[in-house]
């Protein structure tokens, strides 16, 4: 048998000339095999690059760490020559340029309030120590 004849006969059997259809679905399907094993090692390699970090575990007996910000959450009660400071600064004409909208907010919503919170005490006392060119003194 010659190898021409051999050929004819294998295009003959093809199912691809027969019904593209089958071929076409049979390619997709092989596609989707390979997208879905290639993400799967992909995402191995990435589980196996990220570094190991230990969990550490905070002990009982272990004090809590200092933080300033959650230290300015304690109320106190405002001396009145702070409140007098607060009132002064809402009372000047002209205000100087250092004395924002958002600080006059500020002021004005303390002035009020029989306790603050010590963040808003220190706000204040920067307030006023920019109005006025000193820091600010008990």
């Amino acid at each position: 048998m010659s190898l021409g004849s051999r050929l004819g006969r294998m295009t003959r059997r093809s199912s691809c000339r027969r019904n593209p259809e089958q071929a076409l679905r049979v390619v997709i399907a092989l596609l989707l095999a390979i997208t879905v094993n290639a993400t799967s090692a992909i995402s191995m390699l990435r589980a196996q690059e990220t570094p190991r970090v230990p969990m550490q575990l905070t002990q009982m007996s272990q004090t809590p760490r200092k933080n300033p910000f959650l230290e300015g959450g304690q109320k106190v009660h405002p001396s009145p020559k702070e409140r007098e400071a607060v009132h002064q600064m809402l009372a000047l004409k002209p205000r100087p340029k250092t004395l924002k909208g958002a600080d006059i907010r500020f002021l004005q919503e303390l002035r009020d309030k029989g306790t603050w919170f010590a963040f808003d005490q220190r706000m204040v006392h920067e307030i006023w120590a920019e109005v006025n060119g000193m820091e600010w003194r008990d």
